[in-house]
């Protein structure tokens, strides 16, 4: 169920990152911009349930994902932090919750109603007609080829640079995946309360031109989850593909410095 694709660090006795991606469907190599990172960590990419190769092994409830994930954690040695885009930053945040890491970065990720709900209005009053088309083929086919086209034409509100889509459209995606846990992202607001009550480094970071997830909702979120919140600008939902080096730097700057 659990795919790890290590990275050595340039920088001897690193600490370790998990790096989770979002979806749920996508692979880690949606955030292979983060690879510069191995200057000071290193890198541990998780891929779950049928992405970029890993097993699928039959549909999982999110505690299931969850501790799966973090046994997997476990068993690394030496200092550990998580990051998790979108989707991914429930099951980073996890990590830190049961205390198998020591500090968490969440990059666009919607833990409330309010942020999910401006995502599906955002959805709606930005489709193009090229997203729809998509929508319909993947409606119809609900297959890993459709499911990253879909995605993959989600353009503005996904990210600004032009290699966004290319980088979505051919992703090693898991649509059993995405099927089987989409709906897991509507009760995960008490997550922040939890995340509230623990004093370890909480990083969050959001585009100021998410066109899904508005800047300012995500920062509420953050602040109701005692995060320090950061927000790049001239970035969209995938800040990591936008803008891989401003990311990096706040990563670093936030986890390994005080």
């Amino acid at each position: 169920m659990i795919k790890l694709t290590r990275v050595q660090s340039e920088k001897q006795n690193a600490p370790k990152l998990f790096i989770v991606a979002g979806g749920p469907g996508l692979s880690s190599n949606t955030l292979r911009d983060l690879d510069l990172l191995k200057r000071s960590f290193e890198l541990m990419y998780v891929d779950i349930q049928g992405t970029n190769d890993s097993a699928y092994t039959g549909k999982k409830s999110f505690a299931e994902i969850a501790s799966a994930l973090a046994d997997v954690v476990v068993d690394e040695s030496g200092e550990k932090f998580s990051l998790g885009h979108s989707f991914g930053g429930f099951l980073a945040a996890e990590l830190l919750i049961r205390e198998v890491v020591s500090g968490l970065v969440c990059i666009s990720t919607p833990f409330t109603k309010e942020a999910l709900s401006a995502a599906n209005d955002n959805y709606n009053f930005n489709k193009t007609s090229t997203l729809s088309d998509a929508e319909i083929e993947w409606s119809t086919n609900q297959d890993d080829a459709s499911f990253s086209k879909w995605l993959s034409e989600y353009g503005e509100l996904y990210f600004k640079t032009p290699k966004g889509k290319e980088i979505l459209q051919n992703d090693k995606v898991s649509a059993r995946y995405f099927k089987d846990n989409r709906s897991d992202v509507l009760d995960k607001e008490p997550i922040l309360s939890s995340l509230a009550q623990i004093g370890s480094k909480k990083v969050f970071i959001a585009g100021t031109d998410d066109k899904l997830l508005p800047v300012s909702i995500l920062e509420k979120d953050s602040h109701l989850g005692k995060f320090d919140f950061n927000q790049i600008e001239d970035a969209s939902h995938f800040v990591t593909i936008d803008q891989p080096v401003m990311v990096a730097k706040i990563i670093e700057t936030k986890l390994l410095q005080g």
